[in-house]
């Protein structure tokens, strides 16, 4: 039985799909704004996440991820590294630029 389930969950893998929905199909913009402006070496260690400074002292980290677990680690970068945040907005968005 067990080995059904794998080699359905294989063929899902290998056709893009799972759970119903093309794998791609779907991004997560991540907006969050921090206390005060972050350093830029951030940059590297968010991986592909842009770094914006405001005016008002904080800062707004935007980026594309390509899934939850991907928005989860995120915020799990975010916790370990100690940053103060105000605010964290996560919003799941069509993938415009799928292949």
């Amino acid at each position: 039985m067990a080995a059904n389930y794998y080699e359905g969950m294989k063929r899902k893998i290998e056709e893009n799909t799972y759970h119903g929905v093309e794998s791609g199909k779907y991004v997560w913009q991540l907006t969050v704004h921090s206390e005060a402006h972050l350093d830029e070496w951030l940059n590297d260690y968010f991986g592909g996440i842009n770094l914006t400074h405001e005016k008002d002292g904080t800062s707004i980290l935007t980026g594309v991820l390509p899934d939850m677990s991907a928005v989860y680690g995120l915020i799990m970068k975010l916790r370990d590294s100690g940053i103060c945040v105000i605010s964290l907005q996560a919003e799941r968005k069509i993938n415009t630029e799928r292949r």
